[in-house]
């Protein structure tokens, strides 16, 4: 299979297991990644059991670490000890008093960091460099939104994505999502003008994730509106 890492962005259909092992060592500037729960999500190409996901993450995760200067993961709270002992863990956390878990209300999730951070303090890219991001606005953080029209049962915020897009990767960099799923991180790669690879075992999802990403990317560089003619008789 030929990966072209020059190209701005690209869906790749295929097993990332085996797309993973066929890049060269420190590749990409980062992988950021939404991998599976094992909690029996109605994944079209994938069964959702905790025996597949223990053994996913025992094939992707050291091609992660091989190919990528930094990996950012989320493993869900319910399977933060199959992984890999990471450099350090970070969180994201909402006001949203929707979802629940083994004890009670939950509004927070862990994420893996292995590698190197980005250097700098304070705010680099337009954010805050810190271990915790945490959105104020409750439903803002479009969990609702996230399902509309995506095709796909579990998909991250955007605002998410495109936050840890510039929290751990500068612009021109380029990104690897290997569960690319509808695409939302290539969106944000996007957005936030990063380069993306994403892969994706099920056709379909790599369509939808192909059209929203194109999309995306089209919209930077439509003209702007223009302006209105003056009304007549003022000048």
């Amino acid at each position: 299979m030929l990966i072209d890492l020059t190209q701005r962005w690209q869906v790749i259909h295929g097993d990332c297991l085996q797309v993973l092992r066929e890049l060269p060592d420190g590749c990409v500037d980062a992988v950021i990644c939404d991998p599976p729960y094992g909690l029996d999500y109605p994944y079209a190409s994938y069964k959702d059991t905790r025996e597949n996901l223990v053994a996913t993450i025992a094939g992707f995760m050291p091609e992660c670490l091989r190919i990528a200067r930094r990996s950012v993961v989320f493993p869900g709270l319910t399977n933060l000890w199959d992984y890999p002992r990471p450099t350090w863990t970070l969180s994201w956390s909402w006001n949203d008093t929707s979802h629940y878990g083994f004890a009670g209300i939950t509004q927070w999730q862990p994420i893996l960091l292995y590698g190197k951070d980005i250097e700098g303090f304070g705010s680099v890219n337009g954010v805050l460099k810190s271990d915790r991001i945490h959105f104020a606005d409750g439903n803002g953080i479009g969990f609702l939104a996230a399902y509309k029209g995506k095709g796909h049962p579990c998909p991250k915020p955007e605002k998410l994505m495109s936050y840890l897009s510039r929290r751990f990767s500068h612009e021109g960099d380029l990104i690897l999502d290997p569960f690319c799923g509808s695409g939302t991180t290539g969106v944000a790669c996007m957005q936030t003008g990063r380069r993306f690879i994403g892969i994706e075992i099920d056709a379909g999802y790599c369509d939808i994730a192909r059209r929203r990403i194109a999309d995306a990317a089209t919209s930077l560089f439509d003209p702007p509106p223009p302006k209105p003619a003056p009304a007549p008789g003022l000048f």
